[in-house]
């Protein structure tokens, strides 16, 4: 299994525990959950690490293209904004009572619940980001401020330039597809090198 991967499963995990061990009461939780958040701090250290002062060699492709009205941002906007507001002005209507895990990292005076309501939305953002911006390796495609890539050149069977929209189009081996949005101007003076790295992983179709 790639790294990305292992460290979006691990945040998941990381996540999902957090929220089960603050509602469930389980011998080590506070050292389960401490060492996978020390793992992951260490991790993402080094990656900035490698990205700033190793020999990375990462040229710029595009923005990852989701096809998705800006309406749904602003919704979830809305609604992250609502949800915060309501948790801090009526989290008292909320009985909490929270256990050893969740004093152990919160002030026990403060209200819990307005934490968890954070994470969440942060969550969400996480899933459904379309901000990303991808650079291509001799490995595969990484996005910005990673150092370990999300694809590898391997996951993809194919891809097609789709000129009159700025895109290319990435076919996985499962049959979905990844679209990169790229900027005109930057395309046309890296066309060369962007195609030659392309076509040497990649069929074209």
């Amino acid at each position: 299994m790639k790294i990305r991967k292992v460290l979006k499963t691990s945040l998941f995990i990381c996540f999902g525990l957090f929220f089960l061990f603050s509602v469930i009461d389980v011998q080590l939780s506070i050292e389960i959950v401490l060492f996978l958040v020390i793992t992951l701090v260490v991790v993402k250290l080094y990656e900035l690490f490698m990205i700033y002062f190793g020999s990375s060699n990462r040229i710029l492709l595009g923005k990852i293209e989701l096809f998705r009205s800006k309406i749904w941002d602003y919704l979830i906007s809305i609604l992250a904004i609502v949800l915060l507001y309501l948790t801090i002005r009526y989290g008292y209507l909320i009985e909490f009572k929270p256990n050893t895990f969740v004093n152990f990292f919160f002030d026990s005076t403060a209200n819990h619940f307005a934490y968890y309501i954070i994470s969440l939305i942060y969550l969400i953002s996480f899933i459904i980001n379309d901000k990303r911006i991808f650079y291509f390796t001799k490995q595969g495609l990484v996005s910005k401020a990673n150092y370990f890539e999300d694809y590898l050149w391997e996951d993809f069977k194919a891809y097609t330039l789709i000129e009159e929209q700025s895109l290319i189009r990435f076919t996985n081996k499962n049959d979905k597809f990844l679209f990169v949005k790229y900027e005109e101007s930057y395309f046309q003076e890296n066309k060369t090198e962007i195609l030659n790295v392309l076509n040497k992983n990649i069929p074209y179709v």
